[in-house]
């Protein structure tokens, strides 16, 4: 009776339910009742709101907790699947207790589910009535419209699988404790497993183990009667359809008797329910779908319209058989394109149905959905049309952000085509599961369970990132080479005609009668979380912990109640979605585009939750659609885009363009007023709402995973690098709308910060770079809360280096040194000092020996494949560590970080060629190359480097002057003319000479850097403002954005008053020798 979930429990009013528990059983009910209060639930509102949605208060969830099994069992009676375990147990050849060995199992691959064993009865009992229902089908029927024999065996043959699936975890357990207890025999460690193997075919241990896991044996019960029913389903079906189906898809001819029937297609929703493949024996081939497909054939109807309306290269329709709740239609073959020319039709029509997309408000397009049939693409699932409107998302965010995500969530964006990252971790790992930019060898970017040992008594689960497989989305063979930035024209020429053509006949589009009136009744999936987060909550739902007592697995799904903080819409929700995840299945939720009620997976309306009509949005939106829309989603489209090449590679290209020639020295009152140029474009980019203010642009997980969306609160290439480089331009040009808007910056920032919207511990890219800004901000806005505030994070951070896997400036305990410095100088006596020994001594103990020297491989990096050795450079490699360190000695006055600076050193030193006067690129895409020019990699980051160390304690190596004269003069040579940005541009170049010129008092630097000044501001005349990202696109940040761009027009207005961000320098209150402008 403990596999009953809780809401099972309440259906009954009995006083005894309701009494407090006492003795040994109320401790442990109340140890239990404390463990579910644990957060999200220390937060008293919430716990509430969680006890309401199951009308229950503490004391009665207190008295079901300590509930004995005997009164519980009196009190709810024997329940439908514990009745039919003992209906499957009882029969032969189980009630005589010898159990059978003859386990019917199917192989793929070679492998067997040899753990269904334990589960046996049950499969066999399921077996023998689904062939009782078949044979009854087949032979009702004239002619037979499948043979039942194999059409047992192919609806058969991922049970055991699913089941295996369900059982790994506990079993896996059982064996080590049989393994500890010495049950057993001796032997080698496959006749032992081969013992465990047997003893689960007897019924006596089955029983122990399903009356050991009560919730193990529920769910195994619900899983084999869903799989028995939804294949008899499957199988009445096919006889009651028939002719309907060879009247729709063969024109009347026989097809034959069903020849193959693959089942479990997809994920598995309300009741185990899931699509299917049929192939007939005339060589038809079906897909069966347990819904309504009048969303299919109106989509097919609208494609049909719009092809007749005058589409240049005509969409592909499929052929569908609605029959109600179910359904039929065609199956589409892949087939790669025949040639080049072919290749470029598929990705204009990629172009329209992008756009055809956008405007019914559809997401999921990933690729799996998505089939090359030749230089067609045809989404071949489209229930995900016309998302309704959603109750307002997180209630801490702010106005701006609510904008941005609106903007957003109204835009290709939210389609689902265009590439983007999804799963991201805390160690920078995602996947890109997207219709366009899903790209081969990929892998989950989380473990999944896996069996290893399997077949010996080392058997156990272990989490690993497994390979994905590579769906049939391109439109060439899976193993060929595609870039999709080749065809970038191409889809947008698509989008852009079919823009053009919804503009023209919108108003025919929009009537009562025309094609989009028709999807008003239609039924629509509604996804209000990732599928991920659902599978991730189902999969550790079994392990053994959660499956003793259905109350532990009822507190196991209130992982669902984290996100209601943020989202309180959801809390109505949670009730049907444990329901579903308690039937083994993904959470469904459905709407209609004409209405605005939300229903649950049996179709009932979810309380508490009014949504907005998804077809009067597509209404308003088609009546709004002007030049500036396409203008705007044509830059989402290329920004995109741009991030395939982000991701798909470290080694980067970017435009490069011929500088100018150096002219004479530009005024610091000209630089200051293109920097205001630069700030005064940001503000016409923000969404500026209420005292907030948040920007649509490029963004990274620490440095990697990048993505196009609304920006984070990271300085690197988020909100923090935006508010500091308008905070510094109305500091120097006393201009109150560049301060205002950097204050609005900061406002959006501390709301994501109290969402915990980064948790990047290390790194200028993590929490330590906000640190830095909000200790810089502090000054420039006159706002001492934000050095409180800095000192709090990083007080968060104590503890954390200890599990920094990747070392570097960027992302790694590097940028948490440098980052800390800032508060340090500030509150010298706060936690700033001991987060920056923590760091260096991670840094200390995980350096890996070299015969030069030491260095470090960040393990994404290895993991990857992209290096196996460490790099020369700074904002990834040996340059920037060693920096670090050296600043920490200085800081600490501790020997061992000089040491291991030294180290560095010469580690680094080694990879110096003379020849090019840079260091060698080691990456191993870059056996051929001598690298790039930068400060991420190459010299220009290497100079800065040695240039601060000079100034430190090691300033007496002879080498470090050799060092910096050598990055000079490459940097000199090759540094100039990539784009405008600080991390692999001309101002990240010109930062150098003026570093350079200041540390080493050479004012020939100084006037060096005022006439590449002077080229740099004469190519923005020219080419517009170039962003470090490929294409030179725009997007607001400080590393590779506007606001880096912006930032070095200031540094070089004013060198002595602007800090340094490349080394983040800490600065000092900005007096600035400029004078004022534009007041």
């Amino acid at each position: 009776m403990r596999g009953t979930p809780l809401t099972e429990r309440l259906r009954s009013s009995s006083p005894e339910a309701a009494s407090a528990p006492d003795g040994a059983s109320g401790e442990s009910a109340l140890r239990r009742l404390n463990r579910w209060r644990r957060p999200p639930f220390d937060n008293p509102e919430l716990w509430c709101l969680r006890l309401r949605a199951d009308d229950l208060d503490e004391k009665s969830l207190l008295a079901l907790l300590g509930e004995p099994a005997d009164a519980l069992a009196r009190r709810l009676g024997q329940p439908a699947w514990a009745a039919r375990l003992q209906h499957a147990m009882a029969g032969p050849p189980y009630a005589d207790g010898d159990g059978t060995n003859d386990v019917l199992l199917p192989e793929v691959d070679g492998h067997s589910p040899y753990l269904a064993r334990a589960a046996w009865p049950l499969l066999d009992d399921a077996r023998g009535r689904l062939r009782a229902v078949l044979e009854r089908l087949a032979g009702e029927a004239t002619p037979a419209p499948f043979r039942p024999g194999e059409l047992l065996e192919q609806v058969y043959a991922p049970l055991p699988w699913v089941v295996q699936g369900m059982l790994s975890r506990t079993l896996a357990l059982e064996l080590h404790l049989a393994g500890m207890r010495g049950e057993l025999p001796d032997g080698t460690s496959e006749e032992r497993f081969a013992a465990f193997l047997d003893a689960l075919s007897k019924p006596s241990r089955q029983w122990t183990l399903l009356r050991d896991y009560p919730v193990l044996a529920r769910q195994l019960a619900t899983a084999v009667d869903q799989w028995l029913v939804n294949s008899r389903v499957l199988a009445e079906r096919i006889v009651s359809d028939a002719e309907a189906i060879r009247n729709r898809f063969a024109s009347g001819s026989e097809i034959g008797c069903v020849a193959e029937v693959v089942t479990g297609v997809g994920d598995r929703h309300r009741g185990g329910q899931a699509v299917a493949k049929v192939r007939w024996e005339s060589g038809l081939v079906l897909v069966y779908k347990p819904r309504s497909l009048r969303v299919d054939e109106h989509f097919a109807d609208l494609l049909e319209w719009l092809n007749a309306a005058g589409l240049r290269l005509p969409m592909r329709t499929l052929t569908h058989l609605d029959c109600g709740g179910h359904g039929w239609v065609e199956f589409v073959r892949a087939e790669p394109c025949a040639d080049e020319a072919a290749v470029r039709r598929f990705y204009h029509r990629q172009g329209v149905l992008l756009a055809l997309l956008e405007l019914l408000r559809a997401n999921d397009s990933h690729a799996e959905n998505l089939i090359a049939a030749g230089d067609q693409p045809v989404l071949v699932d489209v229930e995900t049309v016309l998302q309704p409107v959603l109750p307002p998302g997180d209630a801490r965010s702010t106005e701006a952000e609510r904008a941005a995500e609106e903007a957003a969530a109204a835009s290709v964006l939210q389609v689902g085509l265009l590439p983007a990252t999804a799963w991201p971790t805390r160690d920078g790992k995602a996947v890109d599961l997207s219709g366009l930019g899903y790209r081969p060898g990929q892998r989950t970017s989380v473990g999944l369970p896996v069996l290893t040992g399997v077949g010996t008594d080392r058997m156990r689960v272990r989490l690993e990132r497994m390979p994905l497989n590579m769906p049939d989305n391109r439109p060439v063979a899976k193993d060929a080479e595609l870039n999709l930035l080749d065809y970038t024209d191409d889809l947008i020429a698509g989008y852009t005609e079919l823009h053009v053509l919804c503009r023209a006949h919108k108003d025919r589009l929009a009537a009562d009668d025309g094609p989009l009136a028709a999807f008003g009744d239609d039924h629509v999936r509604v996804l209000l979380r990732s599928t991920m987060t659902y599978g991730t909550l189902l999969r550790t739902g079994f392990h053994p912990d959660v499956l003793r007592d259905g109350l532990d697995r009822d507190r196991h799904f209130d992982f669902l109640w984290r996100q209601v903080t943020d989202t309180p819409a959801l809390g109505a929700c949670v009730p049907a979605e444990r329901a579903d995840l308690w039937r083994n299945d993904i959470p469904y939720f459905s709407s209609r585009p004409g209405r605005t009620t939300l229903f649950d997976s049996d179709d009932r309306p979810v309380p508490g939750i009014e949504l907005g009509s998804a077809l009067e949005r597509v209404r308003q939106d088609l009546a709004g659609r002007d030049d500036e829309h396409l203008d705007g989603q044509l830059r989402l489209i290329r920004g995109s885009l741009a991030t395939v090449a982000i991701n798909a590679t470290d080694d980067l290209e970017f435009p490069e363009y011929p500088l100018p020639d150096q002219g004479d020295r530009v005024p610091a009152a000209d630089l200051l007023v293109a920097a205001q140029k630069v700030g005064d474009q940001l503000a016409r980019e923000a969404f500026r709402r209420k005292g907030s203010a948040q920007w649509l642009g490029l963004g990274s997980q620490a440095g990697r995973n990048w993505s196009l969306g609304p920006l984070r609160p990271d300085v690197f290439n988020g909100l923090s690098g935006v508010a500091l480089f308008l905070a510094t331009l109305g500091a120097m040009t006393g201009e109150r709308r560049h301060t205002d808007l950097a204050r609005d910056t900061v406002a959006t920032v501390r709301a994501q910060l109290d969402r915990g919207l980064i948790t990047v511990p290390a790194g200028m890219a993590g929490l330590p770079g906000v640190v830095y800004a909000f200790c810089r901000l502090s000054a420039l806005l006159d706002d001492g809360s934000l050095v409180d505030e800095a000192e709090a994070i990083a007080a968060s951070l104590l503890g954390t280096a200890e599990h920094d896997t990747r070392y570097d400036m960027v992302g790694g305990s590097a940028g948490t040194i440098a980052a800390l410095r800032a508060l340090h100088a500030v509150r010298p006596e706060g936690p700033a000092a001991t987060v920056i020994a923590e760091a260096a001594h991670r840094l200390v103990e995980s350096a890996e020996r070299h015969p030069l020297g030491a260095g470090w491989v960040p393990a994404w990096m290895r993991e990857d494949g992209l290096a196996n050795v460490p790099l020369a450079g700074f904002g990834h490699g040996t340059a920037g560590i060693a920096f670090a360190l050296a600043e920490a000695a200085a800081l600490l006055g501790e020997r061992r970080y000089a040491a291991m600076c030294h180290e560095a050193l010469g580690y680094e030193r080694g990879l110096f060629d003379p020849e090019i006067g840079d260091w060698r690129d080691v990456r191993t895409l870059a056996a051929d190359r001598t690298g790039i020019c930068a400060w991420c990699h190459g010299a220009v980051g290497v100079g800065l480097g040695r240039l601060a160390i000079r100034t430190g304690p090691l300033a007496d190596d002879p080498e470090v002057d050799a060092e910096i004269a050598a990055s000079i003069a490459t940097t000199r040579r090759a540094g100039f003319g990539r784009s405008h940005s600080l991390c692999h541009g001309d101002f990240g170049s010109l930062d150098l000479l003026l570093t350079a010129s200041s540390v080493l008092c050479r004012p020939d630097l100084r006037d060096e850097a005022a006439r590449r000044t002077a080229g740099i501001l004469g190519s923005m005349k020219t080419n517009g403002w170039m962003c470090g990202v490929p294409f030179g696109l725009s997007t607001p940040s400080l590393m590779v954005g506007l606001s880096g761009i912006g930032y070095g027009l200031l540094r070089a207005a004013d060198p002595g008053g602007v800090p340094s961000v490349l080394t983040l320098q800490a600065g000092k209150p900005l007096i600035s020798s400029v004078g004022v402008v534009g007041r």
